[in-house]
């Protein structure tokens, strides 16, 4: 199944008001242009919401400092307080702190290898640093490749997903990130994915899903029995 570009634009009109404000995507295409922030930012989204996870960084850049050696040197209970807005914030502070050491360790603080290096060993070469997981090293080589080439999939994403009937209830993330890629032709928006996860986080709600508004839901198993 693809969706058609008339659904690709009811969505964008639809999630458009969830957008990032201009601040915030200012600063966004900022952190894109460094890799290691871009891990960082990531981490601190686990399991929090988007507002949650700004104040998180900011506090971070402003209180510590975002870089390898900063980070690594840095006293945990300093990372700790700066980030506690983001929730989990023990697990995330020793999550970016060893993730830090790592990147030094093995790339001298230095991320650039990612921009010459293909999507398979970017992943293998992430994923073997603890704290990092399919997710988070996604979004790192979507920044590059595209979400074509590594499809990000978070809850909402799951959720959708199986919602929409295209991955059965147990699929895993692998499944669920290329049945996710498959929808689009990726000649469309260049945000369509991501106006496509503002409807699976605010349409597409765990509780109380707004199914009857939702411009997929002549698409939706879920949606039609409702």
């Amino acid at each position: 199944m693809k969706l058609p570009n008339k659904i690709l634009k009811e969505i964008k009109k639809k999630c458009q008001k969830y957008w990032w404000n201009e601040k915030e995507e200012k600063k966004y295409n900022e952190i894109e242009k460094d890799l290691f922030k871009l891990l960082i930012f990531t981490i601190l989204s686990q399991n929090t919401s988007s507002t949650n996870t700004w104040k998180a960084f900011n506090n971070l850049e402003e209180k510590v400092g975002v870089s390898p050696y900063i980070l690594a040197n840095a006293d945990i209970e300093d990372i700790e307080n700066a980030i506690k807005s983001g929730g989990l914030y023990k697990i995330k502070a020793k999550r970016i702190k060893n993730v830090a050491k790592e990147i030094i360790a093995r790339w001298n603080g230095s991320l650039e290898w990612i921009r010459k290096s293909k999507e398979d060993e970017i992943r293998e070469q992430l994923l073997s640093i603890k704290g990092i997981g399919r997710k988070t090293a996604d979004v790192i080589i979507s920044s590059i490749y595209g979400y074509k080439n590594a499809f990000v999939v978070d809850t909402h994403m799951f959720r959708i997903a199986k919602r929409l009937g295209i991955v059965e209830e147990k699929a895993g993330y692998e499944e669920v990130s290329k049945a996710l890629a498959n929808l689009f032709d990726w000649e469309n928006d260049s945000n369509a994915v991501s106006y496509f996860w503002l409807l699976a986080k605010y349409i597409c709600r765990a509780k109380n899903p707004r199914c009857k508004e939702c411009p997929l839901k002549n698409y939706c198993k879920f949606g039609r029995d409702k």
